[in-house]
């Protein structure tokens, strides 16, 4: 079965105003990938060269051994979220 505009505009009615954002957020996260498919476009070569950077200190970070484990990184994060909240 066909969904039609009128059937989402229904289930949008339906929905509390505060979903709205999410939404809308979600349709233009639809709307970007349709682009990308449609211009075969590498997301890669959207990167600001602050992302470009980071991803470049990751890999830099990786080599040359500056990584936790999963277990580690969870310890760490409860631990600074414990000391946040006193």
């Amino acid at each position: 079965m066909d969904i039609t505009i009128k059937e989402i505009e229904k289930n949008l009615k339906s929905l509390p105003k505060e979903f709205f954002g999410q939404v809308n957020d979600y349709i233009e996260f639809l709307k970007s990938k349709y682009n990308e498919t449609e211009t075969k476009e590498d997301w890669a070569e959207k990167l600001t060269d602050s992302q470009k950077k980071s991803i470049e200190k990751g890999i830099d970070d990786i080599k040359n051994g500056r990584t936790f484990s999963h277990d580690e990184a969870k310890q760490k994060i409860r631990q600074y979220l414990l000391e946040k909240s006193k």
